[in-house]
């Protein structure tokens, strides 16, 4: 794929480079409500951690709308796809989902995630793409705290965490928290990870910096809790091929 640079020059983006499937990890981790009045820092980013411990106890899965916006730095592109998500979390270390996405420039997409590796469907090539995610498991789990379920105590465990502010996104107030990796591993794939929260403690945007200067930012709408069954997880379609990509 080939974009035009802002010094007019021909960059082409390279698929399948090293780590792209945790890219795409990131990015499923990675989805009226009213907050209380200002308070200190400390205070405000305290009720959130209630918020979403709350939230965690009761968390089985959803379903949602979502808007995803991948920023090109390179080329200073920002690239949209829109569609749906399913995601099941059965327990701390059991994150299931199937993302259904299109528009931009990878048009139509299914993106899948069932444990230690990810899978990426074109239905235009009729091509399965899958990502071993073994060899960065740690690094997978952090990005796993970053989704949906999570408790106060894991995330602050592997990340520096501090508040932002209250921001609306669409109509909805949300409560903005930053998230710095603490792991030097962790580190060199994210830069910096930005949460927004309803007080209900569930996850209504999430944005991914990476050190190269692109992002990923995912909004979510429409959204129902409740379990997903692993039939409607599952990335068979029929007649495609599969490929593994080493990494």
């Amino acid at each position: 794929m080939t974009f035009i640079d802002k010094r007019g020059v021909t960059v082409r983006r390279l698929a399948g480079v090293p780590f792209a499937g945790m890219r795409h990890l990131a990015f499923v981790l990675t989805a009226g409500l009213a907050l209380a009045p200002v308070a200190p820092a400390a205070d405000t980013l305290a009720t959130v951690f209630e918020h979403i411990d709350a939230a965690a106890k009761t968390f089985k899965g959803m379903t949602a709308s979502i808007s995803n916006t991948q920023y090109h730095s390179l080329v200073d592109h920002k690239d949209v796809q829109t569609g749906t998500i399913k995601l099941s979390r059965a327990s701390a270390d059991q994150t299931r989902a199937l993302i259904d996405l299109s528009g931009g420039m990878n048009g139509s997409e299914t993106l899948a995630l069932d444990g230690l590796r990810a899978l990426v469907y074109n239905p235009k090539t009729q091509i399965v793409t899958e990502y071993d995610m073994k060899k960065y498991k740690d690094v997978a789990n952090q990005y796993l705290l970053l989704g949906f379920g999570a408790t106060s105590t894991a995330l602050k465990a592997a990340y520096d965490v501090s508040y932002v502010g209250e921001e609306k996104i669409g109509a909805q107030a949300t409560s903005h928290i930053k998230l710095v990796p603490r792991s030097k591993e962790t580190l060199r794939q994210l830069k910096q990870a930005d949460l927004w929260f309803g007080d209900n403690g569930l996850v209504l945007q999430q944005k991914f910096l990476f050190p190269s200067g692109d992002y990923k930012l995912a909004t979510y709408s429409n959204m129902k809790l409740g379990a997903v069954p692993d039939k409607e997880l599952e990335l068979k379609p029929k007649g495609a091929k599969f490929q593994k990509v080493e990494q």
